[in-house]
Order: C-alpha cells, then sequence, then structure tokens
C-alpha cells in the first residue's frame, strides 16, 4: 500500500517518491508502506487508505509516526492465508486468480500479519 505526503513534508523527513517507510500507529501496529508526493495535502498530513488504517489501529485524525526503512529485505516466501468468509463459494486456485496477478511485476512491500484485500483479475 501508499502513504501519500505533501512535498514539503517529504523534504522534511527527507523522503523521496517510491521511498519504503515504517508507519506506526496505535497499540504499538506498524506496517510498511510506499510514499508518493500529493500535492493536495496540508504539510504534516498524511493519506491512508481504509486498510492500512485497519492495520494500524488508527481512525483518521489519529497520529502516526512515519520512519524511513531503507534497508528492507525481498521476502524469499511468505504465507498468504484468505480469510474464510471471503471465499465461500471461489472454486479454483486461489493462487492463479488472487495472489499471482497482485504480486506480480509489482513491489507491494507486506509486513507480518497485515490485512491486505486482493480483487481477481488484478493487473
Amino acid at each position: 500500500s501508499i502513504i501519500a505526503l505533501s512535498e514539503a513534508t517529504m523534504d522534511a523527513l527527507q523522503l523521496f517518491r517510491g521511498d519504503t517507510v515504517l508507519v506506526r500507529g496505535k497499540k504499538r501496529k506498524d506496517t510498511v508502506l510506499i510514499v508518493l508526493a500529493d500535492d493536495e495535502l496540508d504539510d504534516g498530513s498524511a493519506r491512508i487508505n481504509r486498510v492500512v488504517r485497519h492495520n494500524l489501529r488508527v481512525k483518521h485524525g489519529d497520529m502516526i509516526t512515519i520512519h524511513a526503512c531503507p534497508d528492507i529485505k525481498y521476502a524469499k516466501r511468505i504465507a498468504v492465508l484468505p480469510i474464510a468468509d471471503t471465499v465461500e463459494g471461489i472454486t479454483g486456485s486461489l493462487f492463479d486468480v488472487f495472489l499471482a496477478p497482485y504480486f506480480r511485476e509489482a513491489y507491494r512491500p507486506v509486513r507480518q500479519g497485515d490485512l491486505f484485500i486482493v480483487r481477481g483479475g488484478m493487473r
């Protein structure tokens, strides 16, 4: 997922577009995100999607902390488990239909314990 920041905030944090950051929310929850610039945001504000807010246990207006994470390692293997009620009635290979298109040729940082939404037939 991504985090959108203003150019001034990115400059203050010495971040560039595409950098990977560790973002901390409430209850010691954290995740890794990719930085993008958004000129519509006020300085000191960040935009994250609903799934990221859920992973961080934060709501609109809550404080988060952002730390540069330049030494993130590439995983050789990850285990992705579906939430049971989201795959009821789906037949076929979940990997081929959902996960392979989601991760193929895309830099998608993941953190242990994170939830994320994958839609079928992603490009």
